[in-house]
């Protein structure tokens, strides 16, 4: 029984308390201390972009060439009997570099002398007997024949004359050519024949040294025909805003790197371009031309791979902003822009040029829009946001160099 009456006990106090609770969940919502708040505006980072005049360039890959570059070769059979310099050396046009042995051309000189003293001679007495025989024809004390044939000799002397003056030039030239000079102002690379041996025998043009002019050097590149259209594209917009026309001798600067280079620290110019596009490349040849003086570790070395950037249009008063802003989607890129009521607002934009990590914006903003540029997970078109600002940017006065791209 007392069992019985202890249960009957509990359940009563169980059933006072659930009806407790029941009665506390009715009064909660009525009272007005604990109503729900929406959350604050999520804060995001905006900043203005920044305004500055950029140039945009389009980089290719070159190769170097030397301006002048000269095979030596022998031009007279003979021995090789002396060098007259190091491998490596800086030689002026005219010096001396081999010299082949002289002997025997110094002889055929001589010999060509000795045939001209006697043909002049033989010429001298020709010019005698001719006036000779004239007087006594204009006195009819000879006959025609005899004077046509003292005008006869005559010519043969002189001919013959001139065979020998032609004689001591060719055995003249043979003791310049003996004497091997540099045909340029450059470099001499190593000799290829050592001395002793007999070179431009047979005929053949014995290669003896080889030659390089290092400055000024030249750099080749090629564009493709989508970059023609588009540097012809850029300068047809450049002359319709500035009103000027084409003038052909307006120079196109270009500048170059190497691979272990900062920047592009070698400036030089446009000098020449190919008459039409490779129809078999697609490409269009552009040469470029350097100063290149220096000691050997500061030249660019021809042959080489390098690095060019060459200006395809330039942006006065360019808006740029933040790369990491810019959004993508299927209609196109886009920024997120803080009106004056703090509402998210999606721009469309056009871009261009990336520049030290910043995107110019060619459409679709201005240089008063707030823009976010970080926060943008928590910021959706519509939306309203709390806009920390950024420090305002300063303007560059001088342009900034751009690589083409998008």
């Amino acid at each position: 029984m007392h069992s019985l009456a202890r249960l009957r006990s509990l359940s009563s106090s169980r059933s006072t308390a659930i009806a407790g609770i029941l009665f506390l969940l009715a009064v909660l919502p009525s009272c007005g201390g604990n109503e729900y708040a929406p959350p604050p505006p999520p804060s995001v980072t905006v900043d203005r972009p920044e305004v500055r005049d950029v140039t945009e360039y389009s980089e290719f890959t070159g190769t170097t060439r030397a301006v002048e570059s000269v095979n030596i070769r022998a031009r007279v059979e003979g021995f090789l009997i002396s060098m007259h310099f190091q491998p490596g050396d800086d030689v002026k046009k005219g010096d001396l570099l081999f010299i082949i042995d002289p002997e025997p051309f110094e002889v055929a000189l001589e010999a060509a002398k000795a045939d001209f003293e006697s043909n002049q001679a033989e010429l001298d007495l020709a010019e005698e007997e001719y006036t000779r025989t004239r007087t006594m024809y204009d006195r009819q004390a000879t006959s025609e024949i005899q004077l046509i044939k003292m005008r006869a000799q005559r010519a043969k002397a002189r001919a013959a004359v001139a065979a020998s003056n032609a004689a001591i030039h060719a055995a003249q030239l043979n003791i310049d050519y003996a004497h091997v000079k540099a045909p340029i102002t450059g470099r001499v690379g190593r000799h290829l024949v050592d001395i002793g041996n007999l070179v431009g025998s047979s005929g053949v043009s014995t290669h003896l040294a080889e030659m390089v002019r290092y400055s000024p050097l030249y750099v080749y590149f090629y564009l493709s025909e989508r970059e023609v259209l588009a540097v012809q594209e850029r300068s047809k917009a450049r002359r319709a805003t500035s009103g000027r026309e084409f003038d052909r001798n307006n120079i196109t600067p270009v500048e170059i790197a190497r691979a272990n280079d900062k920047g592009f620290p070698y400036h030089g110019q446009v000098d020449y371009s190919a008459l039409e596009v490779d129809s078999n490349t697609g490409t269009w040849e552009v040469r470029g031309v350097f100063e290149n003086e220096g000691v050997l570790d500061e030249i660019i070395v021809p042959g080489t791979f390098v690095r060019v950037r060459l200006p395809i249009g330039e942006y006065k008063d360019a808006l740029l902003v933040t790369e990491s802003a810019l959004g993508a989607d299927q209609s196109g890129r886009y920024l997120l822009v803080v009106n004056d009521k703090n509402v998210v607002e999606q721009r469309r934009i056009e871009v261009g040029a990336l520049v030290d990590g910043k995107r110019v914006i060619t459409s679709g903003i201005r240089a008063d829009d707030r823009v976010i540029v970080n926060g943008l997970l928590r910021a959706r078109p519509g939306a309203t946001v709390n806009p920390q600002s950024k420090t305002p940017p300063i303007n560059a006065s001088a342009p900034a160099t751009t690589s083409a791209g998008s």
